[in-house]
């Protein structure tokens, strides 16, 4: 049997055990028509709530005191109406969410935990919960998304001076680890009581998953961001991708571990570090350096600053540099990234090729590094189209954010 056969055989298995659980637990629940809420035109059952808040406490092995419960029940609510709220949406724009993909994308959430399918059916069943519930946001999700991408998708542009910019980061620090993450975002909202109420999310987060509860489907109730779709992955990041307060802390880490609540601007992340690798890569630069020597330093400093903008190519900086008084220039050759101070690394990612470094004291004067190129080699090196796609996904990730705050205002949600 051939790779493919067995995917696809694997595929209608799984969505044969989810359509069949689901209906086996249909018939089991007894209809309620109770309203929790109601969301413009659509109505939100009691029996939804319900279900939904069984199901979290069925798939992430939350306590069933009364606190929790309370929190599971808000959070739930909360998750119902924003389903409603994109799912409207989606039927403006006459969507089609087949089963297919549903199951599918149902199965890659379930996948990333390591679990059988057929095992989480049984499971949710005896807790009489339906597996629809599950396939019902996954549904909304799937809608959402194409949503942002084809209203957002076209009007984004990622300049070549942000690629150009990302990549001199990555390239500088090409020889350094690389993290598989995955994320739980708590955004700070009024209805949770700000940022308060973010970080006691948060810090319920980690004890959840300190008591057994699967991350993944932690993420896809609990987290805010887009990357709750996939279970919170984020996938493999280099050094200087994420937010500099999860840059730092993630370096930290170990691999399994979970972190403490990382405070941002608008909310609360916890983030797991699923494995660490070490890159294979190295930079090789090819470096110039001018220097003013014999002189003060804030004097030669500031006389630098001032060459940055006439100093502009390394062919004819011997020749422009004979030109100026006082001002020398040595060829310092091809170097490896991995052979530099750490210090110097972080002032030529800040250097674009062609161009002078902000100045450098010295005891006598001061020096400038002109980055005539910089190339990675290696493994794990990402191209251009690969920082176009992740910056586009950041990008994508907050239009996401705030379409879905826009539509929230303008909304009719009555909570019961």
């Amino acid at each position: 049997m051939t790779a493919n056969m067995t995917k696809s055989l694997k595929n209608l298995m799984l969505g044969a055990a989810l359509l069949i659980g689901s209906a086996a637990t249909a018939q089991a629940q007894v209809p309620n028509h109770g309203i929790a809420a109601v969301v413009n035109s659509d109505i939100v059952t009691t029996h939804d709530l319900r279900q939904r808040v069984m199901f979290m406490l069925a798939t992430t092995g939350a306590q069933r005191d009364e606190e929790t419960l309370s929190r599971l029940q808000q959070q739930a609510l909360r998750n119902l109406v924003d389903e409603h709220l994109q799912m409207q949406e989606s039927q403006k724009y006459e969507q089609t969410i087949s089963d297919e993909e549903v199951n599918q994308s149902v199965a890659r959430l379930i996948g990333r935990n390591g679990l059988d399918p057929n095992e989480v059916v049984a499971k949710l069943a005896a807790a009489g919960v339906s597996i629809e519930t599950l396939r019902d946001q996954v549904r909304s999700e799937i809608a959402w998304q194409r949503i942002v991408n084809g209203l957002y998708g076209s009007r984004i542009r990622i300049s070549d001076a942000q690629i150009n910019e990302t990549l001199n980061r990555l390239t500088a620090n090409a020889d350094k680890p690389s993290f598989r993450v995955a994320e739980i975002y708590i955004e700070a909202t009024p209805e949770i009581g700000g940022m308060d109420g973010a970080m006691e999310g948060a810090n319920a987060m980690i004890e959840q998953v300190q008591g057994g509860a699967p991350f993944p489907l932690l993420a896809q109730q609990f987290s805010s961001a887009p990357s709750a779709a996939k279970g919170g992955d984020v996938g493999w990041v280099h050094e200087g991708e994420l937010r500099p307060e999860i840059d730092e802390v993630i370096q930290e880490m170990e691999p399994g571990a979970v972190s403490q609540p990382i405070q941002v601007p608008g909310g609360v992340y916890v983030v797991a570090l699923i494995e660490t690798k070490i890159s294979k890569a190295d930079t090789l630069y090819n470096l110039k350096q001018v220097n003013i020597s014999d002189v003060e330093t804030e004097d030669a400093k500031t006389r630098l600053f001032a060459l940055k903008d006439t100093l502009t190519s390394c062919e004819t900086l011997k020749d422009d540099v004979d030109a100026v008084d006082g001002v020398n220039q040595a060829d310092m050759g091809e170097l490896k990234a991995s052979e530099l101070a750490p210090e110097l690394i972080d002032i030529l990612a800040a250097t674009d090729v062609g161009s002078l470094s902000d100045p450098i004291a010295r005891p006598n004067g001061a020096a400038s590094i002109m980055v005539c190129s910089r190339s990675a080699t290696g493994e794990d090196i990402p191209t251009r189209d690969d920082v176009e796609n992740r910056l586009m996904e950041q990008q994508l990730a907050q239009a996401s954010r705030r379409a879905l705050r826009d539509i929230r205002r303008k909304s009719t949600v009555v909570v019961r």
